[in-house]
């Protein structure tokens, strides 16, 4: 197959990578930007002498620059280790006495933090997500706000489904009771319009390395007039708002990144919707009503997540799906967490209204700047390969 058109070799000559919502290679001009920052401007941006301040210069030009494409001032812009991080910033604005409304399918970036605040006396509302669009509605933001609602976290898009939240719809309600409203938005950001304006968050925390950029690097979005409270400390960076020394060269990998993106992200979004397309229509050809389409109709273009149905009250083997897939060179994800060896049911699935059984045998198949139409009929006739064998070994072995 075709090398990754960011410059990452593949492992091997017919491996295909449909994972790239776990991660995506460093583009090579993200990697050229960074380079100097790791070889020769190793300066502390804190230091006064020079190569202090050219490193200080590095990362507030990177900071005006990713602003610009925010369309927000450099100081609403406050560098993290990810979307993890940033995720858990937002959410640290809320006290005993304020309100929290997020869902059951966040990312667990989202609902740890939430059951920690729950723990410590904050009243979190976790509303269920419609399952014709697998996210949730104005409607129920509506009848779930209260009186001391001070925040409401939703996804921009899932990261297992691919499924879109109305945002703007959204915010016009919170707008209207004085509500703030975040949104983790890490798979979006290379293939959604992302400022504020467009979507109308008050916060907004993206990761460097869902865009080709570097991992342990990440952003929030602060809208003015937000005081957060740091909990990272020890020491004054970030306006005092995270503490600790910048990673220079990710900072400027993150704004390469985020560049790259933005400049073709119209052209590229359009064509791997297609490509998405084409994928499930061959999957439901191939397979026909052995298997479930998760991904609903209002989605992001890069995320196809497929269940497979168990044949005469037998579950599929999701691990060993996954397993011999990668024996085949197709490299993709479950659309849940492997715990202790065992696949666990996705949250989301089950949210949804998934069958536990049929939950543990999903793929999220996700595609990236570099995937072809041959690599889709190779991922199509892979599955298929795959799916046909492991049924009838199961067969035989009956």
């Amino acid at each position: 197959m075709n090398t990754l058109h960011t410059g990452a070799k593949p492992q091997t000559n017919q491996s295909i990578y449909m994972d790239h919502a776990a991660t995506t290679p460093i583009a090579p001009t993200v990697f050229e930007a960074m380079l100097p920052y790791l070889r020769d401007h190793f300066g502390n941006p804190s230091s006064v002498h020079q190569l202090g301040r050219m490193a200080k210069g590095a990362v507030e030009d990177s900071r005006d620059r990713i602003a610009g494409h925010f369309e927000a001032k450099p100081e609403q812009i406050i560098f993290t280790s990810g979307a993890t991080e940033a995720n858990n910033l937002a959410l640290n604005i809320l006290g005993s006495d304020d309100h929290f409304i997020t869902s059951k399918i966040e990312h667990k970036a989202i609902l740890e933090p939430a059951n920690q605040l729950a723990s410590q006396g904050v009243p979190v509302t976790l509303l269920e997500a419609d399952p014709l669009t697998g996210a949730v509605e104005a409607s129920q933001i509506r009848e779930s706000i209260r009186s001391d609602t001070r925040l409401i976290s939703l996804m921009y898009v899932n990261n297992e489904t691919g499924a879109m939240t109305d945002l703007k719809q959204i915010s016009e309600i919170c707008t209207d009771q004085g509500i703030l409203l975040h949104t983790d938005a890490a798979q979006a950001t290379a293939w959604l319009p992302l400022t504020p304006h467009a979507i109308g968050a008050d916060m907004i925390s993206i990761s460097g390395h869902k865009i080709y950029g570097p991992k342990g690097i990440g952003i929030l979005y602060v809208k003015e007039g937000i005081d957060l409270t740091p909990q990272i400390l020890g020491g004054p960076q970030e306006r005092e708002r995270r503490g600790g020394t910048e990673n220079v060269a990710a900072v400027v990998g993150m704004a390469a990144a985020l560049e790259m993106i933005v400049n073709r992200r119209d052209g590229v979004s359009q064509r791997i919707s297609s490509l998405r397309e084409e994928l499930s229509d061959q999957l439901r050809s191939k397979m026909g009503d052995q298997i479930i389409i998760n991904t609903p109709s209002r989605a992001a273009p890069h995320i196809l997540n497929v269940a497979f149905k168990p044949v005469d009250d037998v579950p599929f083997d999701g691990e060993m799906l996954l397993l011999n897939l990668d024996i085949e060179g197709i490299y993709t994800s479950a659309g849940s967490a492997c715990t202790s060896g065992a696949i666990v049911p996705s949250h989301v699935l089950l949210g949804l209204g998934l069958h536990e059984d049929t939950a543990r045998a999903s793929l999220r198949l996700s595609l990236g700047r570099s995937t072809s139409s041959a690599e889709i009929q190779c991922t199509v006739d892979g599955i298929t390969k795959v799916v046909q064998r492991m049924r009838g070994r199961r067969k035989h072995d009956r």
